[in-house]
């Protein structure tokens, strides 16, 4: 059996031999280093292209998390105002004499949270669009970027 083993790997060392020993024509080695550089060349544009976006969507990410942040934290303020002068004008009527006095103090509380509503409500708008803009501006920067043509 040893005999044996021998004999098939000699034919084997032989077959190996005879492949090293045979010339591989320059235009063959030519068309594989080319092959291999253009390989090379995309995947280092592929790597610059991967943390391109990746960078771009950390940015993004951060952004938003920041923005969220923000805008939770004037949804509670503006819920603190708001329950707090709710509280002040409840408060005020244990003072009232009078129905009328009662219904002039409502009518003030009404007229003054109507307009406090619509301030609020103008400044927590300007703050999304802002949260917005911060959030995409990564993506949009990038964009902008890809979309430049080498001139």
């Amino acid at each position: 059996m040893a005999q044996a083993k021998s004999k098939m790997e000699t034919a084997a060392e032989n077959a190996f031999d005879s492949v090293t020993r045979m010339e591989i024509p320059q235009s063959v080695r030519d068309f594989a280093e080319k092959g291999v550089a253009q390989a090379k060349d995309a995947y280092a544009k592929f790597k610059v292209a991967a943390d391109e976006t990746s960078d771009m969507i950390e940015g993004a990410y951060t952004n938003a998390s920041r923005g969220t942040s923000s805008l939770g934290l004037k949804a509670i303020e503006t819920a603190r105002t708001n329950t707090n002068a709710f509280f002040d004008h409840a408060i005020s009527m244990f003072g009232v004499k009078s129905v009328s006095d009662a219904i002039e103090l409502n009518t003030a509380f009404a007229r003054k949270q109507a307009e406090a509503f619509a301030i609020q409500a103008r400044e927590f708008g300007e703050l999304v669009q802002k949260v917005g803009g911060e959030a995409v501006a990564p993506v949009k920067a990038q964009l902008d970027k890809a979309m430049k043509f080498p001139g």
